[in-house]
């Protein structure tokens, strides 16, 4: 059920043992991901793979980083590879069978081969020296690449101006070339090297053809010019992927700098990942919590918006919990850690958000695949326009069908897509994260978009799950005495159910008096104390036992009491509906959901007074948790593929129910390893309102993403058209390349407002 393989190992050669075992593992089962747990002190996780990022500085072209992704993950000593074209940053797990640095190598001659000139580092956890070397290293090649364009821009105006006033000449046309080597000198060094590798279908070899092919015919001022618009074009959406990348990156701007460790009566500035579990840390006003733990001296407001979106201060006193990301407003905490940096809150937020790139939507499967196909294609296209119809058509001039060959050229990159939809599905996977919503991946941002039904569990999510005594109902016995009978039942149970008796009983209980201790599921207890014998349960408890009962009337979760086989009362336990539970099922209907169903374990009269008081379409009462899933399977009848059902729970008991749904969606998940672990889309407060959000988030994402297509595939498509037939011209086939690629660029940013 949970996957794991627990081993006690005798010989102290354990590592040889484990390695053994994983054989043994990947024999019967290729392909799991294995993961070794030292249960000794460090409690540190030793995955059967070595983990490797590399920061790939310089990277703007997303058609090269999905080339990368391909090539790294086809390699027999990767077990899997992810290239973040967001954050520029390539995640390895490297065989450990392999050698390291012979991988590390291969890696680094692949992304050489197909991006040259990428400051490629290998990225240091200690601190982030790295990274802003990265940023350093990209600020001063956007400088030199804008010299180069105004130089280019100067000499290819004075060369129009020589034109214009009825100078063409040989000083003209020196002018242009000129103007042609500065601006396009470095597009032409890429594209002799990629050809030299065999890479035909490169940007920079095609636009390079294109422009030396107008050259070649004639058209100085129309080759110069297109390749100068073209780097103008490629530089402007460097700038805005830049900006965007930025953008994201603010978004998720809640990994702590630096840690105060306190080390005797001196404050030490560490990093984060320094700091040990039981170290004491000090946060001064203004500062993040750098790392979970608990309060040990001081009171103060914590500013918790950055991990549930919620802009209302929380108070904080000692013994009480601080979660890593939030921040400390306007007094002194000292802080007791109880987990190390990468267990941590913040990290594990982090973490998610990175990897969600790695759960590729279909969309983007989809246009991966359109892009392998598409350049190959349209470069075919070319060359059938610039050779068939001169031999075929009588009179027409070879250099006319060869410079509308070339108008195709310029537009056989697929970069407007390849670009601007992962930057789309990852700017809304950030702005549901800046709302207290953690979406990981694409896939389920993009199933988001087609919900139909919405699957609530009731308790502890559209119940607060807090559970208060409301009615002692004795039969032949005092109050005092039904309610001891009932505590002396539930002493062993952790139901919350048992939890609320004990906690209004509120006395000591001798539990060395307590005898065979029997817990019946979905039943109730039974215990003999004292020599009585007690069952506390529901009415099937009562029934299965043949004790003759009165059912009760109230509504609320019902625990019936019997003592010696003689009926001795009830006792009603309620549950408070959560404050906005009532305004999300609202919410959910008003943006189209067609039904919303509860499940639940408790009885028919509370599941129908809570789903006829919210709104609810249908309600399953009375399940064993196995009988959730079942009923979940029934919702599933008669749809289609289209017709999308999520599931939500507290990510705790709903395992199961959380993996079969298509989204499983769980609440609360702040502080709670395991709703993060369990679900595909994250919570981080206890507000079912704020599944309509995410689905909002989702429709708005989407839709940009479809904008974005259209729009790409339309333009490129009536360039070709009019290209073809001579009216298009290499002016408007690169606006149908790089200032398509741009808008698309610039529209994808609107999924973060």
């Amino acid at each position: 059920m949970s996957k794991k393989l627990t081993v006690e190992i005798t010989d102290s050669e354990s590592e040889e043992v484990i390695s053994k075992i994983i054989d043994i593992i990947n024999a019967t089962e290729p392909g799991l991901n294995i993961q070794v747990i030292n249960p000794g002190a460090t409690s540190k996780l030793v995955n059967a793979f070595i983990k490797k990022e590399l920061i790939l500085g310089g990277l703007n072209c997303a058609h090269c980083a999905e080339v990368i992704n391909e090539k790294v993950n086809k390699l027999s000593e990767i077990d899997s590879a992810n290239l973040n074209f967001i954050n520029k940053k390539l995640t390895l797990n490297i065989k450990k069978s392999e050698n390291e640095d012979d991988v590390l190598s291969k890696v680094v001659d692949i992304i050489n081969a197909t991006e040259p000139g990428l400051d490629i580092q290998i990225k240091s956890i200690e601190d982030k020296k790295n990274e802003n070397n990265v940023g350093i290293h990209e600020h001063d090649n956007n400088k030199k690449d804008l010299i180069k364009l105004i130089i280019g821009s100067l000499v290819y105006i004075f060369g129009i101006y020589q034109i214009a006033t009825g100078f063409e000449s040989l000083f003209a046309d020196v002018l242009f070339i000129a103007a042609y080597i500065v601006v396009g000198g470095k597009v032409l060094a890429k594209a002799f090297k990629n050809a030299v590798r065999g890479q035909m279908f490169d940007e920079n070899f095609l636009m390079s053809i294109a422009t030396i092919g107008a050259l070649v015919i004639g058209e100085l001022p129309e080759a110069v010019g297109v390749m100068l618009f073209y780097q103008i074009g490629e530089y402007l959406q460097a700038i805005a992927v830049g900006k965007s990348r930025k953008s994201i990156t603010a978004l998720m701007e809640i990994r702590p700098d630096y840690a105060n460790l306190k080390v005797g009566s001196e404050i030490k500035t560490v990093s984060p990942e320094e700091v040990n579990i039981d170290d004491v840390i000090v946060v001064k006003p203004g500062e993040k919590v750098p790392l979970d733990g608990i309060v040990v001296d001081g009171v103060s407001m914590l500013d918790t918006s950055a991990l549930t979106g919620e802009s209302v201060l929380r108070e904080v006193t000692i013994g009480e919990e601080v979660l890593s990301g939030v921040i400390n407003k306007n007094a002194l905490l000292t802080i007791k850690v109880t987990k190390e940096f990468g267990e941590s809150t913040v990290s594990k937020i982090l973490e998610l958000v990175e990897n969600a790139s790695s759960k590729k939507s279909k969309t983007e499967n989809f246009i991966t695949k359109f892009s392998k196909y598409y350049t190959p294609a349209v470069v075919i296209g070319a060359m059938l326009v610039a050779f068939v119809p001169p031999m075929i058509i009588p009179g027409a001039e070879f250099s006319e069908w060869i410079y509308r060959g070339l108008v195709f050229l310029v537009v056989s990159c697929p970069c407007a897509l390849v670009l601007s939809i992962p930057l789309t599905f990852f700017s809304g996977i950030g702005f549901a994260s800046k709302n207290g919503i953690l979406i990981k991946g694409s896939n389920y941002l993009e199933a988001l978009r087609n919900v139909d039904t919405v699957v609530f569990d009731k308790t502890g999510t559209l119940t607060k799950g807090v559970f208060k005594v409301t009615k002692v109902n004795p039969i032949g016995i005092s109050e005092a005495e039904l309610l001891e009978y009932a505590a002396f039942a539930e002493a062993n149970s952790n139901h919350p159910i048992a939890k609320s008796i004990l906690t209004y009983y509120d006395r000591e209980i001798d539990l060395d008096k307590i005898e065979g201790y029997e817990e019946v599921a979905a039943y109730g207890i039974k215990i003999n104390y004292n020599g009585e014998n007690i069952l506390a349960g529901n009415e099937k408890l009562m029934r299965k036992e043949n004790i003759f009962y009165s059912p009760a009337k109230e509504v609320g979760t019902v625990v019936y009491v019997a003592v010696n086989k003689r009926y001795r009362g009830y006792i009603i336990i309620s549950d408070e509906v959560k404050d906005d539970s009532e305004e999300a099922i609202k919410k959910l209907k008003s943006i189209g959901i067609k039904q919303v169903v509860m499940l639940t374990g408790d009885n028919d009269k509370v599941a129908n007074s809570i789903a006829s008081k919210l709104g609810v379409d249908k309600v399953y009462s009375n399940l064993l948790p196995n009988e959730k899933v079942d009923k979940l399977e029934e919702i599933y009848v008669g749809k289609d593929e289209k017709e999308k059902v999520i599931f939500v729970g507290d990510g705790i008991n709903d395992a199961p129910v959380l993996a079969r749904a298509d989204i499983g969606i769980a609440m609360g998940g702040l502080g709670s390893d395991a709703a993060i672990e369990a679900a595909d889309v994250v919570l981080m407060t206890d507000e079912p309102s704020k599944i309509s959000k995410a689905i909002d988030i989702a429709k708005k994402t989407n839709k940009i993403v479809w904008q974005n297509i259209i729009f790409a595939l339309a333009i490129k498509a009536i360039v070709l058209v009019l290209g073809a037939g001579g009216v298009a011209t290499m002016w408007e086939a690169i606006f149908a390349d790089v200032g398509v690629a741009l808008i698309a660029v610039l529209n994808a940013m609107r999924a973060m407002k």
